[in-house]
């Protein structure tokens, strides 16, 4: 083996070390990102009068958040997935999309993620939930 081949083998091998590295730290990542339940609205759930419906996507990271912060702080939504469901599709064009998560709280819409947005528009929102 020549120098230039020596070198051009060890280069290599450092490119794959580098490309593993990166593949396992995005596996780590993805590991560790906990599961959150979605709660779908279905008939049932839309009878029940949850506080937020949610206009969301599987891969948006603030739509996970979301329902992160909804669950911890036990809030009553239900989400439609406006990309993939037909009255989620509807319900956003209706509302303007714009962003995603697009929340419906009351006469309220909210784009995006903002849990101090979030806090006052449930505050200016009467409960719709009577079933205690």
């Amino acid at each position: 083996m020549t120098d230039n081949h020596r070198k051009n083998f060890v280069k290599r091998s450092r490119n794959t070390i580098v490309i593993i590295a990166m593949i396992l730290f995005a596996l780590i990542l993805i590991v560790q990102h906990k599961t959150v339940k979605t709660i779908n609205c279905t008939p049932d759930i839309i009878k029940q009068k949850p506080d937020i419906i949610m206009l969301g996507a599987w891969w948006c990271r603030y739509c996970y958040r979301a329902k992160q912060y909804f669950q911890k702080n036990h809030i009553n939504y239900c989400e439609y997935d406006m990309e993939n469901t037909t009255t989620g599709k509807q319900l956003y064009a209706e509302n303007g999309g714009g962003a995603i998560p697009l929340l419906l709280i009351g006469q309220y819409r909210l784009r995006g993620f903002d849990p101090a947005m979030i806090q006052a528009a449930l505050k200016q929102t009467p409960p719709l939930n009577t079933s205690h």
